[in-house]
């Protein structure tokens, strides 16, 4: 099914047979991340009765990051997620109305891990899950650190991921530990998945392990 929030399309699915009060997750990786092999993972984790949510679209150097930056090589980050929020929120809404979801859920892969977990901090998620979350991006911790996120926090990151020529981006291990921290003052459960490989490894399963977790 697709539907159109605050000018965004989104793609909304269901995963086996979902019914009133089963969860909704709103996934933000690729626009085409709602795959057959996506849906394969979710069955491997035993994964219950749901709906999935994805953008049809995505800008990701815009749309999952919070402010602008171009701290990282050069690469131009546009901070355009408060506007895409916007249509995050209204998918939100709708979905209540039309499906009655029960708990709801975020998670999210790369920058949509960054995303996701700020999104957290500014919406009524029951819980989000952080894959591989670029929790380099210059300005993040401090944000965090304001703001701590609520609710069930999920983290994983691959354990090469570090292993870049990338000063900034081979940050990433002790930001997310830091991360982990931070949400230990303030959210109802935390849990970290160490997972193996670099940062382009099985995002599939990734994002399964996560939404496993919150909704278990």
């Amino acid at each position: 099914m697709n539907f159109e929030f605050v000018g965004r399309r989104w793609n909304i699915v269901s995963f086996g047979e979902p019914a009133a009060g089963s969860p909704l997750v709103v996934v933000l990786a690729g626009g085409g991340v709602l795959t057959d092999v996506f849906m394969k993972r979710l069955s491997d984790e035993s994964v219950p009765p749901l709906w999935l949510a994805a953008p049809s679209d995505v800008d990701w150097d815009r749309d999952y990051t919070p402010w602008p930056s171009d701290a990282c090589g050069g690469r131009a980050f546009s901070g355009g997620a408060d506007e895409f929020g916007k249509s995050v929120a209204a998918l939100c809404e709708g979905t209540r109305r039309e499906l009655c979801p029960g708990a709801l859920y975020i998670v999210g892969y790369s920058l949509g891990g960054l995303a996701v977990m700020y999104f957290q901090t500014k919406m009524a998620f029951d819980g989000c899950g952080s894959c591989s979350g670029s929790a380099w991006y210059p300005g993040w911790i401090n944000y965090l650190e304001q703001n701590p996120p609520k609710g069930k926090i999920y983290l994983s990151l691959g354990g090469k991921e570090k292993n870049t020529r990338d000063q900034l981006m081979a940050t990433v291990a002790d930001a997310t530990e830091r991360i982990r921290r931070i949400c230990e003052r303030s959210a109802e459960s935390v849990f970290f998945r160490n997972e193996p490989g670099g940062h382009f490894r099985d995002p599939e399963g990734r994002l399964a392990h996560a939404i496993s977790w919150l909704c278990g």
